[in-house]
């Protein structure tokens, strides 16, 4: 299992957040999994606070989140592993209350995933609106 850690420090926000993840391979779909693409499937059935040990229940948002990160870099997944069915596990979260937006799911899953299969780093700039207090990401596509 690994963790990787997305961290943004700018003028006037931060974001953190760990993810500890591991790669299961099926041979047939998995059927408590959700799909993200052909043969990635994400399961965050499972998660655990990584510092309380407690369990997490994420919300359909942040679930939809980690399938948005994870569907960026799913295709270059499925270019470097031939394996019929692929289930990314997420184990644990790290979360720092001051510093965590659920926007850092999506580029802490696909960081995460680029590190697990060594595919080149997508860039992905968070800004904040200090007026609304909203977060957008810009990928590098």
């Amino acid at each position: 299992m690994r963790t990787h850690r997305y961290k943004v420090q700018k003028g006037g926000f931060g974001l953190f957040l760990g993810i500890a993840a591991e790669v299961i391979r099926p041979a047939s779909p998995p059927p408590g999994g959700t799909p993200v693409s052909d043969r990635v499937w994400l399961d965050a059935s499972e998660v655990r606070n990584a510092y309380y040990g407690s369990r997490l229940t994420l919300t359909e948002s942040e679930i939809a989140s980690l399938r948005a990160g994870l569907g960026k870099v799913s295709g270059a997944i499925e270019l470097v592993d031939g394996s019929p069915c692929i289930l990314i596990a997420v184990r644990a979260l790290e979360i720092v209350e001051a510093d965590y937006a659920e926007v850092a799911l999506a580029p802490a899953i696909a960081g995460w995933a680029e590190s697990e299969w060594s595919l080149a780093p997508r860039r992905c700039d968070a800004v904040r609106d200090s007026a609304t207090g909203r977060y957008t990401l810009n990928w590098d596509e």
